[in-house]
């Protein structure tokens, strides 16, 4: 199991970690001259015994660099880097010649469905190793297995498994678990031969991930279930293996993990687990069973995990702030330090989703925890924003720069720059704010991607809009569209643009189709596809749409859109109340304003109190 050979490479790393600055180099080093005297000079080492401890020192340095490379092979494999792993155990394999770094290679390189490199690899190994051992005989089984060479009934796999450790083992019920996604059929052939190994090796969770994927694969529910139960026990903490088996159950067969939580009393599983049934639940869109099932689990069980959960299901619910606050200090007042800079970073998102930014600075001040300050800082700096302006939101970004950690459990360097962006058009000088965009679409930052890009041509064409740039700005959109041309937000901004166009309102309707089935909840587009509909003369369809978005996230141009099309639908009373209702709305209030001037609406000015 891969988890389990990093946590040995990094203590072995650790270990030597006091002596490495001298050691990582002693495979070149000579050692100084004072100690050949003092050796001498003591006469207490022969010259023989002083080359044989150097000679020592520089194994001890080789071996050094050998761990040092392949803990960094397995810590680029975790971080998804599978090209540079790959690459390091390659390395290591032509200086080792190692049996059991040539099976990891394999393993890796046919995991990856790198089947060259693999080839590559094996060949090396058969060089190397002319009469094969029992690493390289099981490695070829397992190729043969992976490269779907004939051998569907996976015979010999008994054989394989007894002549392997627990560590040999882990790994090969892991890449059969992974061989039964790839490869069509291979489940409905080779499912009783791996249920009998998963039983016989029943100590291992790999076993039983094994057994689950081959029978949601065969679809043999009862039996999915069966194996879901004993990796339940087997596993408290839903390692990664375990969370990607259920994510494909999840996607794939919901029937089979719903059937799981039924039929399992999850009061005596881990709270993780107990986790996870609500969240499959609130996935299937049952809310209201979630959260009834959460009450149950909280009676039971008050810990900071599950209440974590019930904030975060009451805000899926548009409950009040009122209860989902009750439940985040439940959850701080009970948790350790990381639950609590979790539950308080928690919050403070819900209220980001929101756009309650006090309320964001409030949970933010509670956030102490090492682990969360760069998501600390980065959320800070989207409130400055909101609250404050551009410029204030650039100082903030300033100081989260200057953290030792660029990466957070929440946010990345990447959110951190679309957040710059965005400070950057909200700067009250359209030309500076201009200048700085312009920075960064001509030279962008070494390692940036199409996606950054894309979000800083995004920004410049809200300040064009500002400056009344019409071209100008679909211009950057088209461009941002040709860099992300998967990203509903991009084509809901380039498609809403070209509504205005009477020649282009067709084509700015395909695209808010299209970005309204790649995201169907959001109220952006719910708007703008709503809009389209009232422009294209089909005041009943734009309804429904407009209505979702207003009442999920109310707005001065929302409301102008709503009313207006109610208006069009002879529902004139109710247009009206929904206008009154912007009055008291914040945000831009000028297309709400030139609907009302077009209909002669004078609405009743907000009274204000006397000076003094």
């Amino acid at each position: 199991m891969l988890p389990a050979r990093f946590t040995i490479l990094s203590v072995l790393a650790a270990a030597l970690l006091a002596g490495q600055a001298y050691a990582a180099g002693a495979a070149d080093a000579k050692p100084p001259k004072e100690v050949g005297k003092v050796f001498r000079k003591q006469q207490r080492y022969s010259e023989e015994e002083i080359k044989n401890e150097r000679a020592r020192l520089a194994a001890v340095g080789e071996r050094v660099n050998q761990i040092f490379t392949l803990l960094g092979g397995e810590t680029a494999l975790q971080k998804g880097q599978a090209g540079t792993a790959l690459a390091a155990y390659m390395l290591m394999l032509e200086r080792t010649k190692s049996p059991e770094v040539a099976e990891r290679a394999l393993e890796m390189a046919v995991s990856l469905n790198a089947f060259e490199q693999a080839e590559m690899i094996y060949q090396k190994w058969r060089q190397i190793e002319p009469i094969p051992g029992e690493e390289q005989k099981r490695a070829g089984w397992l190729r043969n297995v992976l490269r779907e060479r004939g051998n569907q009934h996976l015979d010999g796999l008994e054989e394989v498994l007894a002549q392997s450790d627990d560590v040999q083992k882990r790994r090969v019920f892991l890449l059969l678990a992974q061989a039964a996604v790839r490869q069509d059929g291979l489940a409905q052939k080779a499912s009783k031969a791996v249920r009998r190994a998963a039983l016989k090796y029943e100590h291992l969770p790999e076993a039983a991930v094994a057994d689950v994927v081959f029978s949601i694969q065969g679809r043999e529910k009862e039996k999915a279930i069966g194996a879901l139960q004993r990796l339940a026990k087997l596993d408290t903490e839903i390692l990664p293996p375990t969370l990607m088996t259920l994510r494909l159950t999840a996607r794939k067969y919901p029937e089979i993990l719903d059937g799981f939580f039924e039929q399992t009393d999850t009061q005596n599983l881990s709270a993780v687990w107990q986790e996870m049934e609500i969240m499959n639940l609130v996935s299937l869109h049952r809310l209201d069973d979630a959260y009834a099932r959460l009450n149950v689990l909280l009676e039971h069980n008050p810990n900071a995990d599950l209440y974590i959960q019930a904030a975060i299901l009451a805000a899926n619910r548009k409950e009040g702030a009122s209860v989902i606050d009750g439940y985040a200090e439940k959850a701080y007042g009970r948790g350790t330090g990381e639950q609590r800079g979790r539950v308080a970073m928690t919050a403070a998102m819900i209220y980001a989703d929101r756009r309650d930014y006090a309320k964001v600075r409030q949970w933010l001040k509670k956030v102490s925890t090492p682990e969360y300050l760069f998501d600390k800082g980065v959320l800070a700096a989207a409130a400055a924003a909101e609250l404050d302006g551009g410029r204030a939101a650039l100082r903030q970004i300033g100081r989260v720069r200057k953290l030792p950690e660029q990466q957070g459990r929440y946010f990345t360097a990447d959110n951190l720059s679309k957040i710059q962006m965005l400070a950057l058009s909200k700067l009250p000088d359209a030309r500076e704010a201009l200048r700085g965009l312009d920075k960064i679409i001509e030279k962008p930052p070494v390692g940036s991607n199409t996606e950054l890009q894309a979000e800083a041509l995004v920004q410049r064409s809200v300040v064009y809009d500002r400056l009344g740039k019409r071209k100008k700005m679909i211009s950057d959109l088209e461009r941002a569209f040709r860099l992300a041309p998967d990203n509903a937000q991009i084509m809901n901004n380039l498609g809403y643009s070209l509504l205005s166009d009477s020649e282009r309102l067709d084509e700015g309707f395909v695209l808010l189709q299209k970005a309204y089935q790649i995201n169907p909840d959001d109220i952006a587009v719910n708007d703008s596809i709503g809009w389209a509909y009232y422009l294209k003369g089909d005041a009943e369809s734009a309804l429904p749409y407009l209505r979702y978005s207003f009442e999920n996230d109310p707005e001065p141009e929302v409301a102008a859109h709503l009313g207006e099309v109610l208006w069009a639908l002879g529902e004139r009373d109710q247009a009206v109340d929904v206008w009154t209702q912007a009055a008291h709305l914040t945000g831009d209030k000028k297309i709400w304003r030139e609907t009302l001037k077009r209909h002669g609406i004078a609405l009743p000015q907000p009274s204000r109190k006397p000076r003094k």
